[in-house]
């Protein structure tokens, strides 16, 4: 029993928190020995001490207490269990840690020294919960300098280096958070090829990529185009305003100059080459003829017309307007009052046939004869016919004054009477009609028509009964009535001022100056155009299919003295150093694939059945009409260049300029010689051709030496099918052969290339094919009523349906544009025309990009079958060098917009208005950026954004588009 109790005296002295059960009697440990208490009814034997030495020893170390020297002290009685229930309480209490004080009890004080352990299984510890959190730090801490080893004198160093690490640690999550991330175009492939470093610098050279495209997107895509082109040398010297067509023909223009410039003239005697080179070089020699030297020329052509009242008045008594006006233009090519000319019938069978519309004025369109004679316009043009009067003779400056005044009014009395009724015929909108000449002669009995056909195409037979295209039987017939009501002495003026304006740009330098001085205050050209670009545009204008025959196939440029006949021997056995010869044996199959030709004709076919789905799409249209379309889109062809038979000797080019003659001592004589040839052309169109030549007859069509600056041939264009040339117009459409022919020279540098992105040749190429193409269908629905009305023997004309829609779409559209009201119909359809065709770009452009991530071919004979979208650089979607932001719609829509930046002038807008039915191309970026809101869309632009004056894309004034 003594024994227990010793043991359990022992067991409760080692912990510093242990005990459990009844005490059996009172010890004390003092020194690390159990001695009995003072007053213990137990004494202990040294060797039951010793036991419970050893017992205290071993608690300590299962207890975990740290207290080695701790003296456990209790005070209590515990018998053999009679007081056992009445002091457990109090016992439980004290080892709890209950300081309790009992007289009948003593007090039991465990002193745990550091605190440490923490009983058995009987046994219990408590310490508040807030205390165990304050301690988790230090206690962490403390583990941290045991697992370090870490001694008191480091352990601040250690401290410092963990607040470092957690510095650190905090820098890295911060960095993280806020490091920039690489943006997704960046990690995009870039196309590095020279062709696309090239047209990312075009690109870049005019647009400023760093302003808000939604809020000025003109400034966007134009901001540096006026700063390049503000001090441009040609600036001055174009008409109207610079816009980056004015400035690929200015290109166009300079490439043909250092052309012309480096062709040999050690070549045959009479070679086309040499030619070219003799027509440049004469013309610039204009410079230095004399005044007395080409008046002496005009002076022998106004004998031949009966004379010139001015200097030969005693000729007058006997002259005569119908005895010399039918001879005026086949002689020598200028039109006064009615002008003759060859266009293609646009109805079975196709055809070409003699037109006839109202003769040029001196003003570029009539409706400068409605502006106040204070205008400066006007007063400009007063001033150039006195000029004009006092370098041909001497006279009093009052004489002269009012020469000028008599000429003037009554071209404005022509102008004025022939838009009236043109205007009350049929709305400005008259499609050509077919008249026999008979009809001619009764409507118009003062015009010799007939006459003046038969000298002009003598080897045709014309009689009564030949059909010709009339552009407005009423104007023909308001110009007779004039005719006849006026004075001999009036109408030989007029007769002759048109002789002489027609001769006046080939005169010598002080009549040149004269009328440079005149489109100075009608265009803003302030400075004179150089000789070497005016003749380049003469040889142009003059020569067109040598010219371009030698720059497409420079194998058939001569250096040497072989005669014709050898070279044509040589190329004819030597076909690699032309083009291929098919005849001789020369396979096409075994030609290289031209990559560029090959992505013309994937863009051309893919937008021709983009326009056929638009037609199907347009319910607008009728479902005979829509049926008509459709069948003529798929039926459309392209050719691209002048046509291979055409390009295979020098022979052939030498057979085609034979009667073309430029011997003359005087430039003016070398104009008459011109206009000869020029007959003969129109001629050879009126006879059965080959489709090689009847391309070649569309490609370069016969024009008189002064064409190009009569502005009229644009404007009438919207009344018959004018005959444009590839050098004004690099893409054109064929009514007779259902074709769009497209200039060689326009798919190449730095225009074109297939290594361009596609965006850029989509928005640039793709763009005139799409126009093109949308004036080709509101040529295809004259044809079909054309058609419809032939088949019936009807006379009712129907209205073209895009001319109504044209009306609708910019009657509100351009209702507050400057100058508003002047705004022809011609001009509105123009606009609209462009308007759709741009509209389809768009959506073709989109439908051409999904048909390449799926890479489904576009199957048409004309493309080769090797052709694949992998072989064109198509599937790549690389992204331009300095544009890596923009994706290939963002890059077409910069692209397209950049077609119509300009440099303009604000006091001639009317003249661009009237003279080219069109308007300013600052104008027509904020239309165009305003109805098409797919192209801001890409953007995330909204619809009807900032961008100019032009009302918002939800109007609903152009809904009847394609």
């Amino acid at each position: 029993m003594a024994e227990s109790a010793a043991r359990a005296g022992a067991t409760a002295s080692g912990g510093s928190g242990g005990g459990g059960g009844g005490r059996a009697g009172r010890f004390t440990m003092v020194d690390g020995l159990a001695q009995p208490a003072a007053g213990s009814n137990h004494p202990h034997t040294p060797e039951e001490a010793r036991l419970l030495q050893e017992k205290g020893s071993a608690s300590e170390g299962g207890g975990g207490g740290e207290g080695t020297g701790s003296t456990a002290v209790f005070v209590g009685d515990t018998g053999n269990g009679s007081n056992g229930g009445a002091t457990g309480g109090l016992l439980d209490d004290a080892e709890n840690g209950n300081l309790t004080r009992n007289d009948a009890l003593a007090v039991s004080v465990i002193d745990t020294a550091d605190g440490g352990g923490g009983g058995g299984a009987n046994g219990s510890s408590y310490k508040p919960i807030k205390n165990r959190r304050k301690n988790f730090p230090r206690g962490m801490y403390e583990r941290l300098l045991k697992l370090f080893d870490v001694s008191k004198k480091s352990e601040r160093p250690f401290l410092l280096l963990i607040v470092i690490c957690l510095v650190l640690l905090l820098i890295i999550v911060v960095l993280a958070i806020c490091w920039p991330r690489i943006p997704a175009y960046l990690r995009k492939e870039v196309c590095v090829e020279a062709e696309c470093l090239e047209a990312s610098k075009q690109i870049l050279t005019w647009a400023k990529p760093s302003v808000a495209t939604c809020l000025a997107p003109y400034e966007w895509a134009c901001g540096r185009f006026e700063e390049r082109f503000q001090a441009h040398a040609f600036r001055d010297t174009n008409k109207g305003e610079w816009s980056p067509r004015a400035h690929e023909a200015y290109q166009r223009t300079t490439e043909a100059y250092e052309f012309i410039s480096k062709l040999p003239t050690a070549a045959m005697s009479y070679s086309t080459q040499l030619m070219i080179h003799k027509l440049h070089t004469g013309c610039t020699r204009l410079e230095t003829v004399s005044n007395s030297e080409a008046y002496s020329a005009l002076r022998r052509i106004f004998r031949d017309l009966g004379g010139w009242n001015m200097i030969d008045v005693e000729m007058m008594r006997n002259w005569d307007l119908r005895d010399y006006l039918h001879l005026v233009q086949p002689k020598y090519g200028a039109a006064p009052f009615f002008k003759l000319g060859i266009d293609t019938r646009n109805q079975p069978p196709y055809d070409y046939m003699i037109t006839v519309t109202e003769g040029d004025l001196g003003l570029p369109s009539k409706e400068f004869y409605t502006l106040a004679e204070k205008h400066p316009i006007i007063r400009a043009y007063h001033t150039f016919l006195t000029d004009t009067l006092a370098h041909m003779i001497s006279t009093s400056t009052e004489i002269a004054q009012d020469y000028a005044k008599t000429i003037y009014n009554y071209e404005k009395r022509i102008a004025l009477d022939v838009m009236g009724v043109v205007l009350n015929e049929s709305g400005n909108f008259s499609r050509p009609q077919i008249r026999t000449m008979h009809q001619l002669v009764n409507d118009a009995p003062s015009l010799p028509i007939l006459e003046t056909a038969q000298a002009l195409f003598k080897s045709k037979k014309i009689t009564e009964h030949t059909e010709v295209m009339v552009s407005s039987p009423a104007a023909l017939k308001a110009i007779s009535q004039i005719i006849t009501t006026s004075d001999k002495e009036v109408l030989n003026k007029f007769f002759m001022w048109s002789v002489i304006r027609h001769f006046v740009p080939f005169m010598s330098r002080k009549f040149r100056v004269s009328l440079h001085q005149f489109e100075q205050v009608l265009y803003g050209a302030v400075e004179r155009e150089p000789m070497w670009h005016f003749c380049t545009n003469v040889v142009q204008q003059w020569m067109p299919y040598g010219l371009e025959a030698l720059r497409e196939n420079p194998a058939l440029i001569v250096h040497d003295q072989r005669s014709s006949s050898e070279l044509s021997d040589y190329h004819h056995h030597h076909p690699s150093a032309g083009v291929a010869d098919p005849a001789a044996g020369t396979s096409t199959l075994h030609d290289p694939i031209s990559y560029d030709d090959e992505l013309v004709k994937l863009i051309f076919y893919h937008l021709r059945e983009e326009y056929r789905q638009a037609v199907v799409g347009a319910h607008w249209l009728s479902e005979p009409l829509t049926h008509f379309l459709t069948n003529k889109l798929s039926t459309l062809r392209l050719q691209i260049g002048i046509p291979r038979e055409l390009l295979q000797t020098e022979r052939t080019l030498n057979e085609y300029y034979r009667q073309l003659v430029l011997d003359g001592l005087l430039f003016v004589d070398s104009v008459v010689n011109q206009w000869g040839f020029t007959k003969t052309q129109m001629t050879r169109m009126l006879d059965n051709q080959t489709e090689p030549e009847r391309i070649l007859a569309e490609m370069f069509p016969p024009r008189s030496a002064a064409d190009h600056l009569q502005l009229q041939t644009r404007q009438r264009r919207n009344h018959l099918h004018y005959q444009t040339p590839l050098a004004d117009t690099p893409v054109k459409y064929s009514i007779a052969l259902n074709m769009v022919i497209i200039s060689r020279q326009r798919i190449q540098e730095p225009f074109f290339h297939h290594h361009y992105p596609i965006s850029v040749n989509f928005a640039r190429l793709g763009a005139e094919i799409a126009q093109v193409l949308q004036s080709a269908i509101h040529t295809l629905t004259e044809q079909y009523w054309n058609v419809e009305t032939s088949g019936r023997g009807g006379t009712v004309r129907h209205d073209n349906v895009f001319n109504g829609e044209a009306q609708k779409c910019m009657a509100r559209t351009l209702l507050h544009t400057p100058n508003g009201g002047r705004i022809s119909n011609a001009t509105r359809l123009n606009l609209y025309l462009e308007l759709s065709a741009v509209n389809v770009l768009t959506q073709a452009f989109g439908t051409l990009l999904d048909k390449i991530d799926r890479n489904e071919r576009i199957y048409e004979s004309d493309i080769s079958e090797k052709t694949t979208y992998e072989m064109l650089g198509l599937s790549q979607h690389r992204r331009l060098p300095g544009l890596q932001p923009y994706d290939e719609r963002q890059l077409f829509t910069l692209a397209y917009f950049q077609r119509h930046c300009s440099v303009g002038y604000n006091s001639h807008r009317l003249t661009k208005l009237l003279t080219q039915n069109d308007i300013p191309e600052i104008e027509k970026f904020d239309l165009l950026w305003q109805q098409i809101t797919p192209l801001g869309a890409v953007f995330e632009c909204k619809p009807g954004g900032s961008g100019g004056g032009g009302p918002a894309a939800g109007s609903g004034a152009c809904s009847n588009v394609l």
